[in-house]
């Protein structure tokens, strides 16, 4: 196993996300590169609280590939929904300063 995927791991199975959850993300992260490892460990040390995203977003997409095409349209749905108000958001954000 990589350095980065020791501490990548060592960060993951300290946080607060179930067991069965750190299983799932340490099984499927090997298959990333190490580039794409790298960037989510600076990402989560950096901010926390996205491991949690990013653990939703990747069971949400596990479940779609195991329920269908159905799932996989309302969660492109709600992701550009996300996107657009996090777009909105900045837009205020700009306009307020």
């Amino acid at each position: 196993m990589s350095k980065v995927l020791d501490k990548l791991g060592e960060f993951i199975n300290s946080s607060k996300i179930s067991p069965d959850d750190q299983n799932d993300l340490l099984i499927f992260l090997p298959i990333l590169p190490e580039e794409s490892l790298e960037n989510l460990l600076r990402i989560f040390k950096e901010e926390p609280k996205l491991l949690k995203d990013f653990n939703e977003d990747f069971k949400a997409r596990l479940n779609i590939l195991i329920d269908g095409r159905d799932k996989w349209d309302k969660l492109i749905s709600k992701e550009e929904e996300f996107l657009e108000e996090g777009e909105r958001e900045e837009k205020e954000d700009y306009y307020d300063n």
